[in-house]
């Protein structure tokens, strides 16, 4: 709906290292996006959580861009493409809404910002903006 996309968007804006951010259901629906987000690619994320080898060999790819994934946990994953100097993260993120539904959201990051500080922030995002649908 749109209120909720706007306070989805909204809330975002306070996170300034993320450079995309795509928030979906568990039929790959997206319901706010600040890029393209193919349903194909957004299909593929609702399997990352089945099982730790297979998300890790095959990574995530958003935007036709390819990440490798180096860190699997039953909720988060992370990782990252490029060279040192111009690296670009992803996390993918999975949500049990309030309303017993599977919510997923994706972000990527690029710059100095680092998976340490934006993970818990993705986590953070999620709690307040995402479980209470």
């Amino acid at each position: 709906s749109a209120p909720m996309e706007s306070k989805l968007k909204e809330a975002a804006a306070a996170y300034k290292d993320w450079t995309k951010l795509v928030v979906f259901d568990g039929g790959a629906k997206v319901v706010h996006s600040t890029s393209k987000a193919d349903t194909k690619e957004l299909k593929n994320f609702l399997t990352a959580f089945d099982k730790r080898e297979d998300t890790i060999g095959k990574g995530l790819v958003l935007d036709g861009e390819h990440y490798e994934i180096h860190r699997w946990s039953k909720d988060t994953t992370h990782g990252r493409r490029g060279t040192v100097g111009n690296m670009h993260g992803i996390c993918l993120h999975k949500v049990t809404t309030d309303s017993k539904k599977d919510m997923y959201a994706v972000i990527t990051w690029g710059g100095r910002a680092t998976s340490a500080r934006i993970v818990p922030e993705l986590q953070e995002y999620s709690k307040k903006n995402i479980k209470p649908l």
